[in-house]
């Protein structure tokens, strides 16, 4: 006959993990963030508007950069209106915040901005904006981008 042997009384040794490198958890906070931060964020505009302010067809004038042009445009954000979240992973931006205050939600990080400031985008940020004050914001992206 064999002993019976409860759930309860099975001891397993543990095991001992080693901790994870500080730069590979960041490195894994960071990739998690965008994501989260992409799906997470507005999937639509409220109260916001862009104006075109004018573009340059690039693939003839800089070799290598065939269908993508260089565009400016004013956006309009309206008290308590949002851009929808979106990633500049094929389209790097300058944005100069020209009125207001404005929060960016870059990568799951929550930044202030206020007039006079240069917002870079590159291909690592995902965002959004927020407008949380009583005045419209304006913001002025340069971007390159593929139509």
């Amino acid at each position: 006959m064999k002993p019976s042997i409860q759930r309860s009384q099975v001891l397993i040794p543990s095991k001992r993990v080693a901790p994870v490198p500080a730069a590979l958890f960041a490195a894994l906070m960071a990739i998690t963030g965008i994501a989260f931060s992409e799906a997470l964020g507005p999937t639509v505009a409220k109260g916001a508007s862009t104006k075109a302010l004018g573009s340059i067809d690039l693939s003839t004038e800089i070799d290598g950069l065939s269908g993508r042009q260089l565009r400016a445009r004013l956006v309009a954000i309206e008290p308590g209106g949002h851009l929808a979240a979106h990633s500049h992973r094929d389209r790097p931006t300058m944005e100069y915040v020209v009125q207001g205050n404005v929060i960016e939600i870059r990568n799951g990080v929550e930044i202030p901005h206020g007039p006079g400031e240069m917002v870079i985008a590159t291909r690592e940020v995902s965002h959004w904006w927020e407008n949380r004050g009583t005045t419209t914001v304006l913001l002025l992206p340069v971007d390159i981008f593929k139509p």
